[in-house]
């Protein structure tokens, strides 16, 4: 029964990857990696910054899905603004199929007012996706009973298992030091991902439309200039194709500890995962852990999904700097 599970398991994946329109993946620690997020946040925080990210989703299955993303961003002065790099491998149904990614960013930036900065990004992408025939499953070469596999017929309708294409993406940045707000549209080309070479099939990449905003707010406990943490509301919207998100939640930060919980939902108000948070910030890395408890109809049976992400600074940040979408260690905390 277990090679049978396993084997229906990855049917139903790969029915979702390669005949119903692809969804990106959907981090759950969005500012870790805020290149993903929006290519507009390249070279914001003012020095080098390197960001490494894994997520696993769905620990109950056998390696269901296994994101890895390594990313780089930096701001360039002769450019007026920043650059950025970003790599994606995202492994599906124990690697039956595996999308990669290597994106380069750029943004501009303006300042609006003393208060206010604007940036601008557009982003340029490498896209494969790959499919490993031998781990495909079809109702022609699976036995109910033992759960053996045969070979299929409708393996030799595969004629690109390697599929690759360009992708383009754009996104803008308006932020002061406690208050944040942006746009990002990826996939302004829709590219085509279909496996099967000139086929007239609408197996599209949809666009897909991106909102966030959030702020910094200090929280005084005795006195005006007495501080004795942060707090930062968060909400991020997104739409691709049939698919709706909302993402909305709140952290605190506090010595260098911090925690948060979110919680992700579709439009119609129907509740996804319940995620909880906390890391360590130092001066020049950050370490972070997310553990995302599903509460929608796969409830338990899912096992739950977790993210960690280490990201380090390879220069310090300038003193008094602060951003609301970034978490900064602060030596002292009891001044504002």
């Amino acid at each position: 029964m277990k090679i049978l599970k396993r084997h229906i398991f990855i049917l139903i994946l790969l029915f979702w990857a390669t005949l119903g329109n692809a969804q990106d993946v959907s981090f759950s620690q969005f500012y870790t990696n805020p290149l993903y997020l929006n290519p507009a946040f390249a070279g914001t925080i003012g020095v080098p910054r390197v960001a490494l990210q894994y997520r696993n989703q769905w620990h109950a299955f056998d390696n269901a899905f296994n994101t890895y993303s390594a990313a780089m961003d930096m701001p360039v002065e002769k450019l007026r603004g920043g650059i950025g790099f970003n790599f994606i491998n995202d492994a599906q149904a124990n690697g039956a199929l595996n999308t990669y990614q290597a994106n380069a960013a750029y943004a501009v930036n303006i300042q609006l007012s003393e208060h206010y900065w604007f940036n601008g990004g557009i982003q340029a992408g490498y896209h494969q996706n790959s499919l490993n025939v031998d781990d495909l499953i079809f109702a022609d070469n699976l036995d109910p009973i033992t759960g053996n596999t045969g070979v299929s017929g409708e393996v030799g309708l595969i004629t690109d298992p390697n599929h690759s294409y360009v992708d383009f993406s754009t996104g803008v940045l308006v932020y002061s030091q406690k208050l944040f707000f942006g746009l990002a549209a990826h996939h302004l080309n829709e590219p085509n991902q279909s496996f099967v070479s000139g086929s007239d099939t609408d197996a599209k990449l949809d666009r897909k439309y991106t909102a966030h905003l959030g702020a910094r707010l200090p929280v005084f406990l005795h006195g005006h200039r007495r501080k004795k943490f942060d707090v930062s509301p968060q909400l991020i919207l997104q739409s691709q194709g049939k698919f709706q998100q909302i993402n909305y939640g709140l952290f605190a930060a506090k010595r260098g500890l911090a925690t948060g919980v979110w919680f992700r939902q579709n439009i119609g108000l129907q509740y996804d995962a319940v995620i909880f948070l906390v890391g360590f910030v130092r001066k020049k890395w950050q370490l972070t852990y997310t553990y995302d408890m599903t509460v929608s109809g796969l409830g338990g049976d899912s096992g739950g999904t977790s993210e960690i992400s280490l990201v380090f600074l390879l220069r310090e940040m300038k003193k008094g700097k602060t951003l609301p979408f970034f978490d900064r260690y602060e030596e002292e905390f009891g001044e504002m």
